[in-house]
């Protein structure tokens, strides 16, 4: 009898390991299509480019190599791509919407999530991305 209890509990157990195993691989799936549908987001390069000329080119210049006509403290020059690719999409983001202190850089760069929606701050990343490559 004990032997027949004690397989019935293996089976048993095999059965709610591999429920499991089987909830957390669906679970897997899901918040990977979650992300990849956040991110396959497409990316509107005219808005960002509008935008960027509006807010950043003050500072970055409209070819993104810091030499504006106007205000400039020591800016990043987006036009140089080996510095570029080295800096996630998602890193850009957190400067343009937390500002430059925020992640260690020059703090008269302002963080602009008062003035841009998310949407708009990916925007004006892909723009960005574009000046690397000109």
């Amino acid at each position: 009898m004990s032997h027949v209890a004690s397989r019935g509990t293996a089976t048993t157990t095999s059965r709610d390991a591999g429920a499991a195993a089987l909830a957390l691989l669906v679970l897997s799936f899901a918040l990977v299509a979650v992300v990849s549908t956040g991110r396959a987001r497409s990316h509107d390069l005219s808005r960002g480019k509008e935008l960027y000329l509006q807010y950043c080119s003050g500072c970055h210049g409209e070819d993104g190599r810091g030499e504006a006509k106007t205000f400039r403290p020591n800016v990043g020059n987006l036009s140089v791509k080996e510095l570029m690719d080295q800096l996630s999409d998602e890193y850009l983001f957190a400067v343009i919407q937390k500002g430059g202190a925020a992640v260690g850089k020059n703090a008269a760069m302002p963080a602009w999530s008062i003035r841009l929606s998310d949407d708009d701050i990916w925007d004006v990343v892909a723009f960005v991305r574009t000046l690397a490559h000109r």
